[in-house]
């Protein structure tokens, strides 16, 4: 046990090192929640006189949890590509040979998302405090809410991570990141579910995003009495255990 977690650290230092090389390359996965969250407050921002709409909250409140979760879900789109990098490089293959757990491996690689998400939603929360937006839910809330959107960001990482293994094409793993925005936006990212059409609710309903969604906006606006907080963790905890699996398991099909 105690190999395990000493592989597990210093293939995690190595990981976390890549965040910042180059330390631009963090840029757009801050620019653009921070981009579509200014515009959306603003252009959509009389729905919060609309019907059944939440009352007493401000739009600009609804979609700012929508920012922090944008922030963190972009933080795992690199574990793939990396990935297959280090496939190419024949690095992977070399820690292959070792007597490495694979589970070390994928768990170096996800604390490298970890980190990676922390500092850009940590980033995103700062602002949004900065100009009035308030968590209900305090430093708790604060802390379950990242708790939450890290473990989604980790689940989500192992999607690329998957297609590296078994495609080994960086290109066509890069190409995966358009599944982020069908994702999102088909959720309650943009309006609450009573309000949105019926075939589009329906598709909200059976996407696990709209529940870590969800889950995000009850920490910071509604309070602990909200069914979605549980919700949210039920459908991430299941979400990262199925698929941290399925990564390791990958390993028994490739790379050979």
């Amino acid at each position: 046990m105690s190999t395990f977690f000493s592989d597990w650290y210093y293939l995690a230092i190595r990981n976390i090192r890549q965040i910042w090389r180059p330390l631009l390359a963090l840029i757009p996965s801050l620019f653009i929640p921070i981009f579509f969250f200014a515009v959306n407050s603003q252009a959509l921002s009389a729905m919060d006189k609309a019907p059944g709409f939440p009352k007493g909250v401000s739009y600009r409140d609804f979609v700012a949890p929508v920012a922090i979760f944008t922030a963190i879900f972009f933080s795992a789109g690199n574990a793939g590509i990396e990935l297959a990098q280090d496939i190419a490089s024949g690095y992977l293959k070399k820690l292959q040979i070792m007597p490495i757990n694979r589970l070390a491996i994928v768990m170096g690689k996800l604390t490298e998302v970890a980190v990676q998400a922390v500092f850009q939603g940590g980033i995103v929360l700062v602002l949004l405090l900065a100009i009035g937006v308030r968590v209900q839910t305090g430093i708790l809330g604060t802390l379950a809410m990242f708790g939450m959107l890290v473990l989604f960001a980790m689940a989500w990482s192992c999607i690329g991570m998957i297609a590296a293994l078994r495609t080994q094409n960086a290109r066509l793993v890069q190409s995966m990141f358009i599944l982020v925005f069908p994702f999102l936006y088909l959720t309650t990212s943009q309006a609450p579910k009573n309000l949105l059409p019926a075939g589009f609710r329906t598709i909200a309903t059976y996407n696990p995003v709209t529940y870590i969604v969800d889950g995000t906006r009850a920490l910071v606006l509604f309070g602990w009495g909200d069914p979605a907080i549980w919700q949210g963790f039920a459908v991430v905890l299941v979400l990262f255990t199925v698929l941290v699996s399925l990564v390791v398991g990958s390993f028994k099909s490739s790379l050979k």
